[in-house]
């Protein structure tokens, strides 16, 4: 069920990044039958909400909720932005990011062992660094969080704020996902959480060597 308290707040600096998804097309010779798309290599950062904190829902201990988003052919997921509140509920609090198809309400990867700040009466925003964990994603996936502190088995935190947008086909919440995990859409009772994802912004690998110790491995 959706909490009774709301905030009216807009989340600046960190949410303001545009939603649009960039695609870029590879040259090749002026062949049509050589032309082709490429992956998204571009970095860009993608969004479903409006950036004004409406509420939250009760969150179960075997509850996950997020955003679907397009990663198009292929994408890197490099950051994940989301917004939560303490509704009186002192921080910091455990939680585990997931990353879901929802089509059929199926596990995909997990990045475990977080930890959100207290939000003291405020909305708090979490950035977290995926780069690491090479999470390269395509088709439409299922961004969430595992909300895994709590003081009752359907009260748990770090509980995410949705907006003020209804019928945005986007959030999702997943029920008893340990054990028959069922995806629910939600667009129309609630609008989108405030979570955003970056894609293909993560550092280049540098080969660390002399010139001639790269030019043997070619060799």
């Amino acid at each position: 069920m959706k909490r009774l308290a709301t905030t009216m707040c807009v989340v600046a600096g960190l949410l303001v990044a545009t939603s649009a998804m960039a695609i870029n097309l590879q040259r090749a010779p002026q062949s049509a039958s050589t032309r082709a798309n490429r992956p998204m290599d571009a970095a860009a950062t993608l969004g479903c909400d409006d950036g004004v904190t409406w509420g939250g829902w009760y969150e179960g201990a075997d509850d996950r909720l997020g955003n679907t988003f397009n990663f198009g052919s292929g994408s890197t997921l490099s950051r994940v932005t989301f917004t939560h509140y303490d509704y009186s509920t002192v921080g910091p609090y455990d939680y585990d990011l997931e990353v879901w198809d929802p089509s059929s309400c199926t596990f995909a990867s997990r990045k475990a062992g977080l930890v959100a700040a207290n939000s003291v009466y405020t909305n708090t925003t979490e950035i977290v660094d995926t780069c690491p964990d090479a999470l390269y994603l395509s088709g439409s996936m299922l961004v969430a969080v595992h909300p895994k502190t709590c003081n009752t088995p359907t009260d748990c935190y770090p509980d995410l704020v949705y907006d003020n947008q209804l019928n945005v086909a986007c959030p999702v919440i997943i029920n008893n996902a340990s054990t028959a995990p069922v995806c629910y859409d939600v667009s129309s009772y609630a609008g989108p959480f405030l979570l955003r994802v970056d894609i293909n912004d993560c550092p280049t690998p540098v080969h660390r060597g002399t010139w001639g110790q790269l030019k043997s491995v070619y060799r």
